[in-house]
């Protein structure tokens, strides 16, 4: 809590962890950076401007985000110490030039972790705030200001460098770059009427359950499982999704990734190879003995590359048939959760459905809660259950999100959806391609938006990587060292 009184007292009045009321913002205020989102990759971004050395003291920067806490995206939102980060400490620095940062504060906040262990992620929420805490300290006051409001709309103000950021509030405020650093974008509730539940709200009256129907089979839902069984759920668990598959577990031990591997990985991204001679690749790996974690640790910083050397039949093929292969092998789940599901399997509680929810109707009956759900499959059509909550994740389709700003982006043409839809059409650097395929100058975009030209973009490694070539763009194009 150290960090937090700290930064508590500082000018800009910003509150690690906790709520954020930050410097006021006037009407018309003027900034050479907007961040638009306050989860992990808005916090990485302001962490990595406010530590380089290039930014003038002069440099004016504000966070905008809606939700009364910072680095409380969907994924870090979470205080149950149940929730685990799906990668070990090791490998989560918020910077890629001190990898052992995170390894360091915890040895000292909470020193029972190992570097090899999945903490909590609320503790990792923690960590950042400390992180951009000591950034802010570092610099004048003023440097960097907080803004709780939602941005509903981004325009180029005609015939100058400015862009016009127009809140829900009714307030307007002007920058010379943008950074969309949105995270997880919920979806339209068009299929589900309301009835599916927020997997981060808890239920108050599990011990009352005896179904209950989770829509999705990834980390979210486990995420569901584990929170439900620490909260006395003693019912069945019926998952349902498309391929009825959960994520595969963390080896134990650890098993790193050779150096020779980590070249061989490097070589073959460097050929743009098609995805047939990627997979005989990979079976040939298998077959001479080496882990299949290995080896998808080893493709995973080259999965930009290899994407972009696809063609665009390769890319159908590998979104069509081998997107959930992929998925469930790259984003594990630690054995601790796994081991849950195990055990509720073998208690017969647990029911793995391989199906499509097509739709969600209300069941009178003596739960309030209690549902139907359409299904879309060989053998089920419906299916009933006395609770349903939407573990899907991550949104698929950036058309079907319930997002003002996208959707203004996009109907005003300054922005278009990538060829699958998976985020927004942007260079090679991020910036945003207009509906003509013009780039936008300094309007960048970090994280999930990337994922239609970079595939792997919702990650820390990856977001991380993002942030430190974007900001040293963004520094060089507006914020140059005084000579």
């Amino acid at each position: 809590m150290a960090s937090q009184n700290r930064a508590a007292d500082s000018a800009h009045r910003y509150h690690s962890g906790g709520d954020a009321s930050g410097e006021k913002l006037d009407n018309g205020e003027d900034l050479d950076l907007a961040i638009v989102g306050g989860g992990f990759s808005g916090l990485c971004t302001a962490y990595h401007l406010l530590s380089h050395a290039g930014v003038k003291s002069s440099f004016r920067c504000a966070i905008i985000e809606p939700c009364g806490r910072l680095g409380a995206g969907v994924a870090y939102q979470t205080d149950s110490p149940r929730h685990l980060l799906n990668v070990r400490a090791k490998g989560m620095s918020i910077t890629e030039n001190d990898p052992g940062s995170f390894v360091r504060w915890l040895s000292k906040a909470a020193p029972e972790f190992s570097p090899y262990d999945f903490v909590p992620r609320g503790l990792y929420r923690r960590y950042i705030n400390d992180c951009l805490s000591h950034a802010i300290e570092q610099r004048q006051p003023g440097t960097l200001s907080l803004l709780c409001d939602e941005v509903i709309a981004v325009e180029p103000k005609s015939g100058s460098q400015w862009y016009l950021l127009k809140m829900k509030s009714g307030r307007t405020i002007r920058a010379k770059a943008v950074v969309l650093a949105l995270g997880n974008l919920p979806p339209r509730n068009s299929l589900d009427n309301g009835l599916l539940h927020s997997p981060w709200s808890p239920c108050a009256t599990y011990h009352n359950l005896r179904t209950m129907a989770i829509v999705g089979a990834g980390l979210t839902a486990l995420d569901v499982i584990l929170e439900a069984e620490a909260r006395g759920f003693s019912g069945r668990y019926l998952v349902i999704s498309p391929h009825g598959q959960f994520p595969k577990p963390h080896c134990e031990p650890h098993l790193p990734v050779p150096a020779e591997l980590h070249e061989w990985a490097a070589e073959l991204a460097s050929d743009n190879p098609k995805l047939s001679s990627l997979l005989r690749a990979f079976q040939l790996k298998r077959k001479s003995g080496i882990h299949w974690e290995q080896l998808v640790d080893s493709f995973r910083k080259h999965s930009p590359a290899i994407w972009n050397g696809f063609s665009l039949r390769d890319k159908r093929l590998f979104l069509c048939r081998l997107r959930t292969l992929w998925n469930i092998h790259l984003h594990r789940s630690c054995q601790k959760s796994m081991q849950v599901v195990s055990r509720l399997k073998a208690d017969g509680r647990l029911e793995q459905i391989a199906a499509r929810v097509t739709g969600v109707e209300k069941l009178d009956g003596c739960v309030e809660t209690a549902v139907r759900l359409k299904l879309q499959s060989g053998s089920l059509s419906t299916l009933d259950a006395d609770l349903a909550i939407n573990g899907t994740g991550l949104f698929s389709n950036i058309l079907r999100t319930d997002s003002p700003l996208i959707d203004q982006l996009i109907s005003s043409r300054l922005a278009q959806p990538d060829e699958f839809k998976l985020g927004l059409k942007v260079n090679k650097g991020g910036q945003v391609l207009s509906a003509n395929g013009v780039m936008q100058s300094n309007l960048f975009t970090i994280g999930t938006l990337r994922r239609g030209s970079e595939l792997e973009s919702t990650a820390v490694p990856e977001i991380r990587k993002q942030v430190r070539a974007m900001v040293e763009e963004i520094v060089g194009r507006i914020a140059p060292a005084p000579k």
